[in-house]
């Protein structure tokens, strides 16, 4: 695989939805972590540690937009639909288009922020579901 050589720009990183890149995005964060097991036992000077499960999560930024047919679709997934539907077709894209991590995820929580003076804006919480995975140009 040949991924990138030189460093991204975040004004091109962006969620997509159903292969449409969302509209007013301000951002994205993922965080993926392994569950560590103790080992340790009597007599050890070190502690000891065994892999376990993988998961991830994260949150993105956007303005809010209810018009934009895919961010909608993610509020509508906790707010006005039945919460805890997976959603299969979501992508966080690195670039316009072919480098992205990917996976389902669950929409845990939305937190709306109306400040006067200024515009208002979202922050849209998710759970991973099973693997994550990340593509590239190749």
């Amino acid at each position: 695989m040949a991924y990138n050589s030189t460093p991204f720009h975040g004004k091109k990183c962006r969620v997509e939805k159903n292969n449409v890149a969302m509209d007013y995005s301000k951002g994205w964060q993922l965080s993926v972590n392994l569950d560590m097991a103790d080992a340790s036992r009597v007599g050890q000077d070190w502690k000891e540690a065994l892999p376990g499960m993988g998961s991830w999560s994260g949150s993105f930024d956007v303005y809010f937009v209810m018009g934009n047919t895919e961010q909608k679709a993610f509020f509508d997934n906790i707010i006005a639909a039945t919460p805890g539907t997976k959603l299969t077709d979501v992508k966080f894209l690195l670039d316009a288009s072919t480098n992205a991590f990917s996976g389902n995820i669950f929409i845990t929580g939305v937190n709306v922020n109306a400040t006067i003076g200024d515009i208002v804006s979202a922050t849209i919480n998710f759970q991973g579901d099973g693997a994550l995975s990340i593509s590239d140009a190749a």
